[in-house]
Parts: structure tokens; C-alpha cells; sequence
């Protein structure tokens, strides 16, 4: 069996944190920055990010408590801070203009930074959130924190997550290994845990999500063409409000994503006919 492509691991100093994104090389071809929802890593994207890696310079960051990042001692998880993060690592980075990504969490990340940086998009994809909260967004944040905070072994861990989501039950075992490796680590006493902030967690469980900024006229007045996908099977993204963004946005399509919940992994066929030449733009 021929080895999967790796991508590079690095970190960068943004806003007095630490954060760790993957790099998944091609330098100098159009940049690609991918933002994960809030129980994902940077991992999240590897097999969509293997598919592009020969057109894109794909970068996936880890969200401050995410992953490898470091967490914030002063509890910052508000999504201006977490779009300043964005914008410090394309700093960072010197993108210059570039694609941005975000699923759920992160599309709305993506979305508040658009709103500040819309001359820095080349283009915008908002994978199944919208500027409203809708029922699913609650949901997660109950399941995340009602979740076991340890397993005896990786396998058990792999097995609640199968369980939690089916969308991630259908992906390859090697898919599902490298984003329960993203997600989890194993402490010195062989039991495995969760590497997202506690402090993150207790403030959705005992706030809700955080407060979405006003995000309507963000769309209503981005310039960069933008993609919507919606799964169509979503609590979080409903086609009412996939609609009503797609009809906002000047530039803006929708890639429906049939027999799916929240959130697409973006490698269905469905969403990858509507990405790739998006992101390829006109010739």
C-alpha cells in the first residue's frame, strides 16, 4: 500500500498564543486556508487537502484550544478572536490574497474574518453554517459536553466517535484514525482524552455558543465569489437560510450535498463537482 502523503507540522507565535497548522507544501501555487468546526482538528481536512495539494498551498490551522494549539489562559474563545487569529497567521505566512475555507465553527470564523479582510479573499467557501444559529448548534455544544472526558484505549475513543457521527462512521479507517488523532491524545497513563480546552467547553455548555457578530451585511457586501455548501440533510445549515445566503451574497452559488447532515466532509462527490472548479476559478 503506497504511504499517504504528510503534511508539514508547524506553529506560529499569533496574538500571544501558540498555534499549529499543517502544511501541506506546493509554495507559490494559490494559497488555501482551511478552518475546522469546533470538535475538529486541522485533521479534518487531510483528505480533501490530499486531493488539492498538487494545485493549492493548503494550510490547516488548528482554532486556539483546538488540536495542537495553545489554549487561552484568559477563556478568549470568542470568534473575534479567533478570526484574528486567522488574520495574524495569513500575516505570518505573507499570503497576500487567498482562499479561505471554514466549516461550521470555522465558517463562521471565515465569515467574521471576511467582514474585516474581504480585500485579502480571493474566494470564500462556507461549508453548512449560516449568520443565524439554528437547533444543531446547540446540539453539539450538549453532546460535547455531556461526551466521556477519557477511554481506556484509542479504539474505544474511535468507536465513540463512530457512534456520535455517522457521517465520520463512513469515512476510510485511515480518515477516521487521523482525525481521532487530531482530536484525542494519550497521557502518560495510556488513557486517552480530549485535547479541547475544558474552559472552552464549560463556557458553551453554560453560555451557549458564542455570539455570532452581525453577519448578514458581511455577505450582502463581500465582493469575492463565495460557495455555500449545504448538507442537505443539516440541523445547523437549513435550505431557508443556504438560500437566503446564496440570494445576499453578490457572487454567491450553493452546492447542495444530498444524503448529508452537518457537516459535509467536502470529499463527496457532490461537493467536490462544485468545489474543484470553484476553486479553480475561470480559466
Amino acid at each position: 500500500m503506497a504511504r499517504l502523503p504528510k503534511p508539514e507540522s508547524q506553529s506560529a507565535y499569533v496574538n500571544g498564543l501558540r498555534l499549529h497548522y499543517l502544511d501541506w507544501g506546493n509554495h507559490g501555487a494559490p494559497p488555501l486556508v482551511c478552518v475546522h468546526g469546533y470538535t475538529g482538528s486541522a485533521q479534518a481536512f487531510n483528505a480533501l487537502a490530499r486531493r488539492l495539494r498538487d494545485r493549492f498551498h493548503v494550510i490547516a490551522p488548528d482554532v486556539r484550544g483546538h488540536g495542537e494549539s495553545q489554549w487561552s489562559a484568559a477563556g478568549a474563545y470568542q470568534y473575534a478572536d479567533q478570526a484574528a487569529d486567522v488574520a495574524g497567521l495569513a500575516d505570518y505566512l505573507r499570503l497576500g490574497k487567498f482562499t479561505l475555507l471554514g466549516t461550521s465553527m470555522g465558517g463562521i470564523i471565515a465569515m467574521a474574518y471576511a467582514g474585516a479582510h474581504s480585500e485579502r479573499l480571493e474566494r470564500l467557501v462556507i461549508n453548512d453554517i449560516g449568520p443565524d444559529q439554528e437547533a444543531g448548534s446547540q446540539r453539539i455544544t450538549q453532546m460535547v459536553g455531556a461526551r466521556p472526558e477519557e477511554f481506556l484505549t484509542l479504539a474505544l475513543a474511535m468507536a465513540y466517535r463512530r457512534e456520535a457521527s455517522p457521517i465520520l462512521a463512513a469515512r476510510p479507517e485511515a480518515d477516521q484514525r487521523e482525525t481521532a488523532l487530531g482530536v484525542l491524545r494519550q497521557r502518560p497513563d495510556g488513557r486517552w482524552a480530549w485535547k479541547l480546552d475544558p474552559q472552552y467547553i464549560w463556557q458553551r455548555v453554560k453560555q451557549g455558543p458564542p455570539q455570532r457578530p452581525p453577519l448578514w451585511p458581511v455577505l450582502q457586501g463581500l465582493p469575492c465569489p463565495t460557495l455555500v455548501v449545504w448538507g442537505m440533510e443539516s440541523d445547523v445549515l437549513s435550505e431557508a437560510q443556504a438560500r437566503r445566503m446564496v440570494e445576499t451574497l453578490p457572487r454567491g452559488a450553493l452546492a447542495p450535498v444530498p444524503g448529508i447532515g452537518h457537516a459535509p466532509t467536502l470529499v463527496e462527490p457532490e461537493a467536490l463537482a462544485a468545489l474543484e472548479p470553484f476553486l479553480a476559478g475561470p480559466e
